[in-house]
């Protein structure tokens, strides 16, 4: 959800058609809201949800809420999922919490701390030092939280860690997508339809020792044949009886982790640390969005451009798939890459006047150290939010 979007200035002119649409739509699906709120605008909008700014009724507190209206379509596991997240682990560590839950028929309202924020693209390009360092700080020290409850966000973005610049106030926000993670847990064997038909017509068999040396006879067939459907507009038999490679891929694409665009099935916490690095990486460089990519195939290449595609291979066959590239394209040296673009991005924005300043100078060499720390290609040996956190960047 893009709570980015939101003005956060006053109540005055804030309501357009599509608004107060939204706003009835609200009331008439839960009536008991009008009773306890005025609901001024419609703040953020996503796929499953909408936001809304409300104040109290019949009090003289001007303490503003959240109202996040959950599309009546959107599966009850998910709900609970997110309600057991605001409870268990908001409140704390810039992790927004749970005011009120409210049900009514197939709709359900979370009524949630409501906090005015910058948008990302306001102060991604004139940040200095102290205030990234402060921003990543909180960033990941609500991440570490959300992890210390074995739950994996999944939707680390910059319009969903709401940032007060004036009043240096920070807030994770939207468990729309979070995942409970099992350490250890071993990915699942997914079977194709044709598997699947083979596997009842030989329960079924009364002669499974015949039927399990012509299975094996298959297999050693197959073992030795070689796909040849590559770079054809046809899938060949070798290719049509392999398993079927189902992966949580949910997220928002620029974001995504190398893991979750190479459908690794196993993934962990590690994606979200990715997302933090992208953040970071966008706030170095100046550059927002700093990844594009419309579909996971793009964002392969973009990250391939960026990493070098033999990094990218050596990543894949450490999960057990294959990455092939037409070119052989060599990395960027990340540092260089950072200040190059927040010097060109500061030139086209006439931002700071003295443009000849080196960009790179205002951002210890601790911090490019960090940020190659959190973009490891290798979910594995990827840093934790809590190794972050005691990185040599944030201290002093």
């Amino acid at each position: 959800m893009d709570i980015e979007k939101s003005v956060n200035k006053s109540f005055e002119g804030k309501v357009d058609d599509d608004g107060n649409a939204k706003i009835s739509l609200l009331l008439n699906a839960m009536p008991v809201l009008d009773d306890l709120f005025y609901i001024h605008y419609k703040v953020g909008e996503g796929t499953f949800s909408s936001v809304f700014l409300a104040t109290l009724k019949n009090t003289t507190q001007s303490r503003n809420f959240a109202v996040k209206h959950l599309v009546p379509t959107c599966h009850p596991g998910r709900i609970e999922r997110e309600l057991q997240c605001l409870k268990d682990i908001g409140g704390k560590d810039h992790v927004v919490g749970l005011e009120l839950c409210l049900r009514n028929g197939g709709s359900v309202a979370f009524v949630m701390p409501f906090m005015r924020h910058d948008r990302f693209s306001d102060y991604v390009l004139n940040m200095g030092s102290d205030e990234m360092k402060q921003y990543m700080k909180a960033l990941l020290t609500a991440v570490a939280r959300v992890h210390k409850f074995n739950i994996i966000h999944r939707d680390i973005k910059p319009s969903n860690f709401l940032y007060d610049r004036k009043n240096r106030r920070y807030l994770l926000v939207d468990f729309g997508l979070a995942q409970q993670y099992i350490k250890n847990e071993k990915p699942r064997d997914y079977y194709s339809k044709a598997q699947v038909t083979n596997i009842v017509k030989w329960k079924k068999s009364d002669d499974e020792n015949k039927q399990m040396d012509k299975t094996l006879k298959n297999t050693r067939k197959q073992v030795t044949n070689k796909c040849c459907c590559f770079g054809k507009p046809k899938i060949c038999s070798i290719c049509l009886v392999k398993p079927l490679q189902n992966a949580p891929r949910a997220g928002t694409p620029g974001f995504r982790a190398p893991e979750v665009l190479l459908k690794h099935a196993y993934q962990t916490p590690a994606i979200d640390i990715w997302a933090c690095g992208v953040i970071m990486l966008s706030i170095l460089s100046g550059t927002q969005p700093f990844f594009r990519s419309p579909d996971d195939m793009t964002a392969l290449a973009e990250i391939t451009t960026v990493f070098g595609s033999t990094a990218i291979q050596q990543c894949a066959k450490k999960i057990g798939k294959k990455f092939i590239c037409s070119n052989n394209t060599p990395a960027i040296d990340l540092t260089s890459l950072c200040q190059k673009l927040q010097k060109r991005n500061k030139i086209s924005k006439i931002i700071v006047k003295n443009v000849d300043e080196d960009p790179g100078s205002k951002y210890p060499v601790e911090a490019y150290q960090l940020l190659i720390r959190l973009l490891d290609l290798d979910y594995k040996t990827r840093i934790t939010a809590e190794q972050a956190l005691l990185h040599p960047f944030f201290e002093n």
